[in-house]
């Protein structure tokens, strides 16, 4: 069985999650109603978090951030809030993707699938140290080594970071980003990947406006260049 801690304080928006996932036969879903029903439930292991913004006694970004420091599964924000700021507070706090209220539960159980299979797999080859000219990629420890220091980065950032910099020089879609880092379609959304590039971005670049490592070409997509070109 899989097992889903659910952070939901609408008893509506939850009862039809649990009802569709109860009908899969796969799933042991955790309902918590608040935060504090969070942190009460928060020691158990669980194999992904569905999470809420909108919480009456905490703010749901805050509270992934707690949740991390105890878990290392999945956590999907599930939430009416759309704005691109909100969505990347959620994603720098440790959220690995991101749905937007209302959704159709078949979305959210192949995102649940997506997540839990991008948990599972590790890229294929990965060495134990990617190199280039402006830093390392520590495989094993999931940092980005520079002459400054060192910067972690969350699993996510980790696998769309290693991908791209063992494919060098080709171009990637946010749709295919996804679809090569989560094994499944991304479902028209591809701010949760343009989000984790932000983050990336901002963890190895000098200059994130004029990044040398991770570019991008209109209308080709993202791409790494090893020799950090200006």
């Amino acid at each position: 069985m899989i097992k889903i801690l659910l952070i939901e304080d609408d008893p509506l928006v939850a009862e039809i999650i649990l009802y569709y996932l109860k009908q899969a036969e796969t799933y042991e879903v955790v309902w918590a109603k608040t935060g504090s029903d969070a942190y009460a439930n928060a020691r158990d292991k669980f194999d992904i978090i569905l999470l809420d913004i909108l919480l009456p006694d905490v703010n749901g970004v805050d509270l992934c951030s707690r949740l991390t420091e105890w878990h290392d599964c999945p956590i999907i924000f599930i939430s009416c809030l759309d704005c691109s700021d909100t969505i990347v507070k959620a994603l720098e706090q440790g959220g690995d993707d991101f749905i937007v209220k209302p959704f159709d539960n078949k979305i959210l159980e192949a995102r649940i699938k997506a997540n839990l299979r991008r948990a599972n797999k590790l890229p294929n080859n990965t060495k134990n140290v990617l190199e280039c000219t402006g830093f390392k990629l520590d495989a094993n420890r999931h940092v980005v080594i520079k002459k400054e220091g060192e910067l972690k980065l969350s699993s996510t950032e980790f696998k769309i970071l290693s991908f791209l910099m063992m494919n060098p020089g080709k171009y990637y879609t946010p749709k295919e980003i996804y679809y090569k880092v989560w094994g499944s379609k991304s479902y028209g959304d591809t701010r949760t990947v343009i989000v984790h590039i932000h983050n990336i971005r901002n963890k190895i670049e000098e200059d994130v406006n004029n990044p040398r490592f991770l570019k991008m070409e209109w209308g080709q997509g993202y791409y790494f260049d090893p020799k950090g070109k200006s």
